[in-house]
Order: structure tokens, then C-alpha cells, then sequence
């Protein structure tokens, strides 16, 4: 009889995105938001770190043609979240992002206090960073 619980999971490894211009997408993630860059080919990909975590961001034409995996990303606006250390961190993003003319979208209010805000990658992904604890442990 097989077993009827899954194998356990630790956490979420990596996410992607599709762009269209990956020195522009390395750009943001890297000159901007500090995302460590570990490979870029021109016209294909840009891959980035984040703690444990990665962000692949492929150029779709390539992803879709790629004849060695499965087509990654989805279409249209796609959303991602980032989470700051600290309510200051997350006030100085805010400060930060304004001052790089990145304009916050929305700012919202959630449950257990927390708050979290939106603005725009490049590619009109919606991208979100939140106070910490906004997820219940």
C-alpha cells in the first residue's frame, strides 16, 4: 500500500519570471534591489540569489525553444514578493525605491499589523515587499 502522505518539503527554491531584455532585468535586480547576479547569458537568461533562494528570469523566446526543459514561466503580469528584515528595512525600501523614481503602487495593511507595498520591475511584473511576520509561522 503506498503512503498516503507526502515526502516533506523545506521551502520554496526558486521562482521564475519572463522578461523581455535580460541587461535590463540585471539592472533592476542587481543595481537595484541588490540581488546577487550568477549568470547571465545575453538574450536568454539572468539568474539571481537571494539567501537560499533563486529568481530565474528567462527571455520567453528562448525559454519556449529550449529543447533541453520545460518551458518556464507564466504569461502576463506575474507577481513576486520580497520580504525586509525589519519594519525599518522596510521603511527604508520605501524611502529607497523613491528616490531611485520607482513609484509604490499600493501600499496595503493585512492582519497581525503588518504591511506591505507593490511597485513595478521592468517588465510590469508586480513586485512586493512586505514587514516581516506578515505569513503567520
Amino acid at each position: 500500500m503506498p503512503n498516503s502522505s507526502p515526502p516533506s518539503l523545506s521551502h520554496i527554491k526558486e521562482t521564475c519570471l519572463y522578461i523581455q531584455d535580460t541587461a535590463r532585468t540585471r539592472a533592476f535586480y542587481e543595481g537595484i534591489l541588490g540581488l546577487t547576479c550568477i549568470a547571465e547569458v545575453p538574450g536568454q537568461f539572468a539568474f539571481f540569489r537571494l539567501g537560499p533562494t533563486m529568481l530565474l528570469c528567462f527571455v520567453r523566446e528562448f525559454s519556449e525553444r529550449n529543447p533541453t526543459l520545460p518551458a518556464h514561466g507564466a504569461c502576463g503580469v506575474q507577481h513576486i514578493a520580497f520580504e525586509a528584515p525589519s519594519t525599518e528595512a522596510y521603511e527604508q525600501w520605501k524611502a529607497y525605491l523613491l528616490a531611485h523614481s520607482l513609484p509604490i503602487e499600493h501600499e496595503a495593511a493585512w492582519r497581525l499589523g503588518r504591511r506591505s507595498f507593490y511597485f513595478r520591475d521592468p517588465d510590469g511584473h508586480s513586485i512586493e515587499i512586505t514587514e516581516p511576520g506578515i505569513w503567520p509561522e
